[in-house]
């Protein structure tokens, strides 16, 4: 097989995992992935402002919300560690710390990347931005990785 074959495999196989990394949760509040951009250890992640996630300012997101999605693309990122026969039963969130920089109040897009990737432990650093470019949050989340027994 040739390299160009490989890294195009390898870039449809960290697509599926994106893909199947998408929640129920995800479409109620809206969260999307975008799977063209992702790489292993890099995801970028959506959220439109709805007034159904404002504070009681409904031109105002609520710290929720932003923390789901950093969660959200921190879990995807972390999917996206996963290598080929490697066998996983699931993630789980072991630490999430968010610093909210600025009020966002407009659609978000969470850019996770891995900063270390191991057999059980995951660290993934994840930043928000608004549509203007405006960062607005910095998150830093920690999963536990799931094997079989």
């Amino acid at each position: 097989m040739s390299d160009a074959h490989d890294a195009n495999a390898e870039k449809e196989r960290v697509r599926e995992l994106v893909r199947g990394a998408d929640v129920p949760f995800w479409k109620l509040v809206g969260i999307t992935a975008d799977e063209e951009s992702a790489e292993v250890g890099h995801v970028r992640l959506h959220l439109p402002m709805r007034p159904e996630l404002g504070t009681r300012f409904p031109d105002v997101m609520h710290g929720g919300a932003i923390s789901t999605l950093i969660d959200a693309a921190a879990a995807t990122c972390s999917s996206t560690l996963q290598r080929e026969g490697d066998e996983w039963s699931g993630l789980v969130t072991t630490d999430l710390n968010v610093s909210y920089l600025n009020a966002a109040q407009s659609d978000l897009v969470a850019e996770a990347r891995a900063v270390r990737g191991g057999r059980t432990i995951a660290f993934i650093q994840v930043e928000v931005h608004d549509a203007a470019g405006k960062h607005v949050a910095t998150g830093r989340v920690t999963y536990l990785i799931l094997r079989p027994r």
